[in-house]
This record gives structure tokens, C-alpha cells and sequence, in this order.
């Protein structure tokens, strides 16, 4: 077997791990779990593995492609890998900047391996049936009522909104508002048969009917503006102009039909300025007031990869009790996690972007100068990815998107391979793969990618113990897989915290003198949570209460404290802290604090929150739950000692 034919063989393995990352991590809840995610990059790792041979096998026809936008990213590699130097929580910047690798890493591979016409129109025809296939599902999880995604359960708020294989249907829409233009520049100016337009005009319909039944205002704005700017290019062409007018009706028409007809639609529009309402967009204004507030301690650098869920609690809204996790709009959690430094690196990369597709579009277009319309593939691809990226940029305004590795993942590969027509306009930006070439890229990629695989595996060995610990029938068999799962990952504050916690209720069970052998150990694993993670509020109010189980009061008021100052308005804390007060005595100090939580006193008033999508997750409803239990179980008794003080 000559290289020539070993080359061949590699170059398809590459587009077969690709699209399988693409379609899996689509397919598996966007990968938002970290399993999911571990075989994700193991797919693309391996990817960048055969790329790295091809180099090897055929240097003279495998040339670098390397266009100013590839730059502009590795620089923004180079500061992520400086801010996680300097992280606080090392486990969350290194999970952060480990889904950047991967990103990067996608982009480069479809820039150099998948510009091939073929390979292209391969792509475009795998995503856009994979997205049909996801539509159908979410269009069928709202027919027959579906509160399921797989196995999984949704969480309350979504019923009635299709999600297809995501949890959540704003990145559903997002998803699919990426592949629409891309489906809909093929049929109306792509030079392919008609059976296969056809079919790809049915695609289009369904694909717009996912994004409307995911019943996301923000996906549903992103997506008329990017018809609107698809229907204005193809109007600008006298050639297309029919089509476009076409294209126009058609969209206002199911649009109109839809909003008549469906009123889930009307109430989720009517919504959005009803204050109390799952829809109202104030909570989503409170989320982004904090992260303003958290920006502000960090301007230049930010807070860190991946920080803003840590350093939020400090500036919680009292009505916002879950956990965010990230800020709900891309560019303004960019901002609070990488800082200004960090978004001017974004801004240059999105402006490389931007100008090499301006440089390269009339290169990619067929002109006629009769009226007769001109098909190019090549068009259709470049007009249809285009707009893809913007609606997904878009959309980002009002979702977190980007931060969804299977949206983020299509977005690098589209990218990547819209970035590669710069070719076509110059050839300045091929690089000669020389000795020297080869062996620094052998070494960067071989590397990242090495590294990717190893962290993978180690994600699936913590995951399994993590997961065997919950099926653990014994406190000491539950204890051996979290020690086991520690050992794997030592640098996971959750898993510390869960030991602390678990010894911490152990102690409630057992005799006097291995009670105070389970809170020593208690305290042991929370000290050690907190070294991982010191802005855990919940970590420090436990380790408080075990030392004050302990007889060590005073010291534990300083955690409580810190606790406090933490997570100033969480009601978990408070009731916490209200906890201290009543075990050192201070009971009207304790009463004013479990009175903070006054809203879960009256049940018909959290029904009426329940029905008015106040509680905004299952993390939110576990907290209220959490605090209303303490509340209820010691207030009858702060106020009988208030009442009879001895």
C-alpha cells in the first residue's frame, strides 16, 4: 500500500470522526455531561491524530491553510492558558479551557482536511438530516405532551416546548437556527438534482419547525433576521430574486399560521413584559445585572474560565435562587469570565472572521449575465454558513449557546470551513510543511491532542466511581467509591464537599464516640473544599455547622460569617446562618433570618409560583425546598423560646 493510498485512507477517517463528534454530541443532550463530552473529544482527538500522519505521509499535498482568523485564535489559546495559570478554581478553568482545545482543534481540522467539495457537500447533508431528525423529535415531543428527552426528564419549565435531543430548547433552536440557512442556501441557489432539493426542501420546513416549536424568542428573532438577510442577498441577484419573494411568503405565511394557531406561541410573546410569568425577561435582566456587578471586580482579566457561576452567589438577586451556571448571554459572559483583555481577543477573531468572508465571497459566486439563475454549490455553502454564524451569533445576545459543546462544536466546523474559501481569493496563507513545519505541528497538535484523550479517560474513571457511589447500598461502600473518585480527580471541590457532607449526617447517626470521629473526618474533606473551591458558600456553612457540633463555636461563627458574605441573599445560607444563631442563643437574630425566607410560608403562594414558572429550576426548587424544611423544623421552636426565655 503506497502513502499516497495510506493518505487517502486517513483523509476519510478524518471526516468520519468528525461528523461522528458532530452527530454524537448532537445526539447526546449537546454533550453537556461530562461522559458525553469525554467521548467527543476523544473522536475529534483522534481526528487531529490522522491529520497529524497525513502531514507525514503526503507533505507535498498536504499544505497548511492558515488564514489571519487562525491566528487571532491561537492568541485567545495562549491567554486562556495564561488565565488558567492563574485560576482560582483550578478543576472548572481546566474544564473550561479543555472544551476550548477541543473547539480549536475541530476548527483546524475542517479548515485543512474538509475543503474538498465533496467533503463539504458530505458535511452540509449529514448536519442537515441529523437537525431534521432532532426536529422531528421536538416537533413529536410537543404533539403527544413528552416530558422526556432519552431517559432523561425535563425539568418542569420546558412542558410544552419541544427540545428534540436537548435539554433545554433554546439551544435546541440554536442548533437548528445554524443548520436552516445552511439547508435553504443549498435548495434555492446550490447546483444539485432535483430529487435531492426536493428533499432538502422538506428539510428546510422541518427545521423551521423546530425552531418554532422550542417557543425561544430569541431563536425566533435570530432566525427571521437571518432569513431577512438571506432573502436581501438573493434578492440582490436579479437571478434569485423570484426565489427570494417566494421564499418571503412562504416564511410569513407558516409564521402567521403558527402564531394563530398556537397558544403556548402567544403566551410565550405576550409574556415576555408580564411580570411573574415563566416568560418575563426581567429574571433574565436581574441574571445580567449581577454578572455586570461580578465583572466589575475583575474588569481587565475577568474572574477567571469558567468563574462567573462561583463569584455570582456574592451578587445574587433574592429572586434568583438557582444556579445559573453561565450568564445567559455569550458576549457579556465572555466579558465577565476572560475580561476586557479577553473580549478584544474574541472581537479580533470575530473581525478576521468577517473580513476574510468579505475577501472571499466574490470568489465563491457564479455571475450570468443573462437572467437565467446560476447554481454553485460553492455559493450556496459560503451564503448558507454565513448566515448560520449569524444567527448563532445572534441568538448568543439572549442564550449562552457557545458555551453548549455540540452547538459550539458545528459552529468551530462551519467556521473552519468557511474560513478555508480564502484560498480561492489568495494564495498568501499557504504554508509549505518543511521539516521544521511538521515537526512543530506533530508536536503541538500530538500534544493538545494526547492531552485531550488522557483527561477524557480520566472523566469516564471519576464518573463511574462517581456513579457507582450512588448506587452504593452502605455508607462505607458510598464512601470508597467518592475516596476512589478523589484519588481520579483530586481536584474536584464537589466531591470533597459531598465526603464532608455525607460524614457530617453520619455523625447524626452514630454514638458518641464515633460521632465526634465523623465530624473530625467531616471537617477534614469541607477544609479541603474550600482550599479547592473558597468561594462554596454551602462548604463553608457545613464545615460551621460541624464545628459547632463539635463544641467549637466561635470558630465556627467565622465560617458561618464568611458564608455569609458569600452568598449574602441564597436562602440555603440563610437559613444556615439562622441554624448558628439558634444553637449560641441568639434566637430573635435567628427568627429575622428564617423570616428572610418568607415566601415558602404560605403554600397557595408557592402553587401560584409553581403555575407562574416563578421557580425557574429543579436547582432553584431544591434550594426553596432545602430552606423550607429548615425553617418549618426549628422556627415553632426559636419562637417558644422567644415567647419563654429561661
Amino acid at each position: 500500500m503506497n502513502r499516497r493510498t495510506l493518505d487517502s485512507f486517513c483523509e476519510r477517517g478524518i471526516v468520519g470522526l468528525v461528523l461522528a463528534a458532530l452527530v454524537f454530541s448532537a445526539l447526546a443532550t449537546g454533550a453537556v455531561r461530562a461522559l458525553e463530552f469525554a467521548v467527543a473529544e476523544w473522536l475529534v482527538a483522534g481526528a487531529a491524530l490522522l491529520w497529524v500522519a497525513r502531514l507525514w505521509l503526503e507533505p507535498r499535498r498536504n499544505r497548511l491553510l492558515f488564514p489571519p482568523v487562525g491566528v487571532c485564535l491561537l492568541l485567545f489559546l495562549a491567554y486562556a492558558l495564561f488565565h488558567y495559570m492563574q485560576a482560582d478554581v483550578e478543576y472548572t478553568a481546566r474544564g473550561e479551557v479543555l472544551r476550548l482545545l477541543v473547539y480549536a482543534l475541530l476548527f483546524f481540522v475542517a479548515l485543512n482536511n474538509l475543503h474538498k467539495s465533496e467533503w463539504t457537500q458530505l458535511t452540509l447533508y449529514v448536519l442537515v438530516f441529523t437537525g431534521v431528525a432532532i426536529a422531528l423529535y421536538g416537533i413529536v415531543q410537543v404533539i403527544a405532551g413528552l416530558d422526556h428527552v432519552w431517559h432523561f426528564t425535563r425539568p418542569e419549565q420546558y412542558r410544552g416546548r419541544g427540545s428534540g435531543t436537548f435539554i433545554n430548547p433554546n439551544h435546541f433552536a440554536g442548533y437548528l437556527g445554524m443548520l436552516l440557512p445552511l439547508c435553504l442556501a443549498a435548495v434555492l441557489t446550490g447546483r444539485i438534482s432535483q430529487p435531492i432539493r426536493i428533499l432538502l426542501g422538506y428539510s428546510a420546513l422541518l427545521l423551521l419547525g423546530g425552531v418554532a416549536v422550542s417557543m425561544s424568542r430569541g431563536a425566533w428573532v435570530s432566525t427571521t433576521l437571518t432569513l431577512a438577510a438571506v432573502i436581501g442577498v438573493l434578492g440582490w441577484r436579479k437571478q434569485f430574486r423570484m426565489r427570494g419573494i417566494l421564499l418571503t411568503c412562504l416564511a410569513l405565511g407558516l409564521a402567521g399560521g403558527f402564531l394563530l394557531n398556537s397558544n403556548i406561541a402567544q403566551n410565550r410573546l405576550r409574556d415576555a413584559n408580564t411580570p411573574g410569568t415563566a416568560g418575563h425577561v426581567g429574571s433574565r435582566i436581574e441574571l445580567w445585572g449581577a454578572a455586570a456587578k461580578v465583572w466589575q471586580e475583575e474588569k481587565l482579566l475577568g474572574v477567571g474560565p469558567g468563574h462567573f457561576d462561583h463569584r455570582f452567589p456574592a451578587h445574587r438577586p433574592e429572586r434568583l435562587q438557582s444556579r445559573p451556571v453561565r450568564v445567559h448571554n455569550d458576549y457579556l459572559n465572555t466579558l465577565v469570565d476572560w475580561g476586557l483583555a479577553g473580549m478584544l481577543l474574541a472581537g479580533l477573531m470575530l473581525g478576521t472572521m468577517v473580513s476574510g468572508i468579505v475577501r472571499s465571497w466574490k470568489y465563491s459566486q457564479r455571475t450570468s449575465s443573462s437572467l437565467s439563475a446560476k447554481t454553485s454549490n460553492r455559493s450556496a455553502f459560503v451564503l448558507g454558513s454565513t448566515a448560520g454564524l449569524g444567527s448563532i451569533a445572534l441568538h448568543s445576545f439572549t442564550d449562552f449557546n457557545l458555551h453548549i459543546p455540540s452547538n459550539a462544536m458545528l459552529a468551530a466546523t462551519l467556521a473552519g470551513l468557511l474560513a478555508a474559501y480564502i484560498r480561492f481569493a489568495t494564495e498568501r496563507y499557504w504554508v509549505a510543511v518543511r521539516l521544521p513545519m511538521r515537526l512543530a505541528v506533530t508536536a503541538v497538535v500530538g500534544s493538545v491532542s494526547i492531552l485531550l484523550m488522557s483527561q477524557a479517560l480520566g472523566q469516564a474513571r471519576e464518573i463511574a466511581r462517581l456513579n457507582a457511589s450512588q448506587e452504593a447500598e452502605t455508607f462505607p461502600e458510598q464512601v470508597t467509591e467518592l475516596e476512589q473518585a478523589m484519588a481520579v480527580e483530586p481536584n474536584n471541590f464537589e466531591t470533597a464537599a459531598l465526603l464532608g457532607e455525607i460524614h457530617r449526617r453520619r455523625a447524626g447517626d452514630a454514638g458518641a464516640a464515633a460521632r465526634r470521629v465523623e465530624l473530625k473526618k467531616a471537617a477534614g474533606w469541607l477544609n479541603r473544599a474550600i482550599a479547592l473551591n473558597k468561594y462554596d458558600a454551602y462548604s463553608h456553612a457545613r464545615l460551621g455547622m460541624t464545628l459547632a457540633q463539635l463544641g467549637q463555636a466561635e470558630k465556627a461563627g467565622e465560617y458561618f460569617a464568611e458564608a455569609e458574605k458569600l452568598d449574602p441573599n441564597g436562602y440555603l445560607t440563610v437559613t444556615n446562618v439562622g441554624w448558628h444563631k439558634m444553637h449560641i442563643g441568639e434566637f430573635a437574630e435567628a427568627k429575622r433570618y428564617f423570616e428572610r425566607v418568607s415566601p415558602l410560608d404560605d403554600p397557595a403562594t408557592e402553587e401560584d409560583e409553581r403555575k407562574n414558572g416563578l421557580v425557574a429550576d429543579r436547582s432553584e426548587q431544591i434550594a426553596k425546598d432545602l430552606a423550607r424544611h429548615i425553617r418549618e423544623s426549628y422556627l415553632p421552636y426559636i419562637n417558644e423560646q422567644l415567647k419563654n426565655p429561661e
